[in-house]
């Protein structure tokens, strides 16, 4: 890293202006140019400015502390929080002792990873702009690091054509950076399937989970692998391959039980019964529901996934009083601010269950409809514009039917086109 950027960051980490840093030593012109990069310094120049800036030196061997960095990554990527933690405060103090600007911009850099860790979105948006304005002093590999959490964090916040975006910048730098993990590859490929499965391209993402299937499986990081299996199964139940899609399920399933991966588990059941469902084996498909349902002790909204396809699957069945056991404990879950898309769903079910009353139209056409049409819900809507139509063709409104089934019908050709 270059000495001029060295001096532009540590400037800016003491919260001095230019004019403050030379003044008595150098023109602020000078000093810009420095920061730029345009000129190179004297020894006595270089040296001023260090003990103005409180740092002894900037040419300082980085070996321990990148060595530390490597493995806070690495724990981080694996999820082994215990160590990540040890490695966290172990770098922190070597931080305060170096002046070198590439390890602290790498570890400013992973610390993203950190925080996404621990769900703290905020502090990755303000951090990540904060870097942007370190964009020009970041080496490729830093340019792969930055480019992929930026992607994570879109994802993050569902704004996934951001998010494929910024992975797409991510694999050109990993290629340039020279980035030899495999590991990391195979993160960033499950990131961009993961994406591409909330963008309805299920074909491209199943092949990037592939991909980072085949590494993980070479690594034996059983816990990724139960993860690319459930996004594959997935993946292959919407383009509707059931076969391929119960082959990795399964394999899911088994990964996670014998690594006791409880929470991946419970999501496996949810899908299975997803999946038994649109082979129209009901009863099946209920009682992967309710072991999904065993299995999710405190996660609310996975509960609410659960239940909500609980009273579908009943409501299929014409069981109503199952429907009536349920629906109260679903909505009880949620509302119009909390969970809103399942609240809609639930709430159709309750007009279904009192035989379309007064309010029912106005409630689909203002608020269901709209709601998923607007968060890019592209099946709910289909799903629920249907179900309008068929209420439409039971009061022999055909012109209204007609409308709201070919709106339906067109999504599901495109869905199945991807």
């Amino acid at each position: 890293m270059n000495i001029g950027s060295k001096i532009r960051f540590h400037r800016q980490k003491k919260n001095l202006t230019q004019e403050e840093l030379s003044k008595g030593i150098i023109s602020v012109s000078y000093l810009s140019k420095l920061e730029n990069n345009q000129v190179f310094p004297s020894e006595e120049i270089i040296q001023l400015l260090c003990e103005r800036l409180g740092v002894s030196s900037l040419q300082n061997d980085e070996q321990e502390l990148n060595k530390l960095l490597e493995k806070w990554n690495r724990s981080l990527l694996w999820k082994d929080l215990e160590a990540a933690e040890s490695y966290h405060d172990e770098i922190k103090k070597l931080l305060n002792e170096t002046d070198d600007l590439t390890p602290q911009l790498l570890y400013k850099i992973l610390f993203i990873r950190y925080q996404l860790i621990h769900s703290d979105l905020e502090s990755v948006r303000t951090n990540l702009a904060r870097i942007h304005s370190h964009y020009k002093e970041l080496n490729d590999t830093l340019r792969f690091y930055y480019h992929r959490y930026k992607g994570n964090y879109y994802y993050a916040v569902q704004q996934y054509d951001k998010a494929l975006t910024e992975l797409k910048e991510a694999e050109t730098y990993y290629v340039l950076g020279s980035v030899t993990n495999e590991e990391e590859r195979a993160d960033l490929y499950y990131l961009f399937s993961l994406v591409l499965t909330r963008l309805n391209m299920y074909r491209l993402a199943i092949y990037y989970g592939e991909k980072s299937l085949s590494i993980f499986q070479g690594v034996y990081f059983q816990q990724r692998c139960a993860e690319v299996h459930l996004l594959l199964g997935i993946c292959y139940r919407r383009i509707r391959y059931s076969e391929e899609a119960l082959k990795h399920y399964d394999w899911a399933n088994f990964i996670s039980k014998s690594i006791n991966y409880n929470r991946l588990t419970s999501m496996v059941e949810q899908n299975l019964g997803y999946l038994k469902s649109v082979m129209n084996k009901s009863e099946e498909a209920i009682q992967h529901y309710l072991r999904s349902i065993e299995l999710k002790e405190s996660d609310v909204e996975g509960k609410l996934n659960s239940i909500l396809a609980l009273v579908k699957e009943y409501y299929k069945l014409n069981r109503f009083n199952q429907v009536r056991y349920w629906l109260p404990k679903g909505l009880a879950l949620c509302s119009k601010d909390v969970f809103p898309g399942k609240y809609y769903q639930l709430s159709y079910y309750q007009y279904a269950l009192d035989d379309f009353p007064t309010g029912f139209e106005h409630f689909m056409k203002e608020y269901i409809l709209p709601y998923f049409k607007e968060n890019g819900e592209q099946l709910l809507y289909a799903e629920y514009s249907k179900f309008l139509g068929q209420y439409y063709q039971g009061v022999r409104r055909y012109k209204n039917a007609a409308f709201h089934l070919k709106e339906s019908n067109s999504i599901y050709e495109e869905m199945l086109s991807l």
